[in-house]
């Protein structure tokens, strides 16, 4: 008597034992599943995107991040008398992690994986494959126009032509 309720005693022991391991495999999978299912419809990002001049008119050597639809932003006013607007994709190219800008050595840095660019976008060390992604931008009409495709940043011109152009209706 004594063994067989060792046995059912080990037998429900182990069927425990499975039934989790079943339950925290089913999570791993499930979980990460369901976040690229959930990615799939976000919104992609705006065409172009106009930016008041209170936004992106910083001092030497500092910097802001902004949301572009989805996708955040990093402006940069790099330092020095000929100082330049530089805007990027805070992204890192590593592995997605966010980015942000150093202004006491002057660079950009992954906290991640302690990946730096300069103020470029170039790789400057660390794990990152390729330079930052830099946003096409322009000012208009003192507002900062960014893009991530070049052509967007010409449409609004373009759009404004055709109505131009467009033949009056009697």
């Amino acid at each position: 008597m004594k063994i067989d309720d060792s046995y059912l005693a080990r037998r429900r022991f182990l069927c425990g034992m499975l039934g989790s391991g079943a339950v925290a495999f089913g999570a791993s999978v499930g979980v990460p599943l369901v976040a690229y299912v959930g990615n799939l419809r976000e919104d992609p990002p705006p065409k172009r995107m106009e930016i008041e001049k209170a936004d992106y008119q910083l001092a030497s050597g500092t910097s802001k991040k902004l949301m572009y639809g989805p996708i955040t932003a990093l402006l940069i006013q790099t330092p020095g008398p000929q100082s330049i607007l530089k805007v990027f994709v805070a992204t890192c190219t590593h592995l997605d992690c966010p980015v942000g800008y150093d202004p006491q050595h002057n660079h950009i840095f992954c906290p991640c994986h302690e990946g730096y660019y300069h103020v470029d976008g170039r790789v400057m060390s660390g794990p990152p494959p390729r330079r930052l992604q830099e946003f096409y931008h322009r000012f208009h009409d003192g507002k900062l126009i960014i893009a991530l495709q070049e052509e967007n940043l010409q449409e609004e011109n373009s759009e404004k032509e055709n109505l131009e152009k467009a033949p009056q209706e009697s």
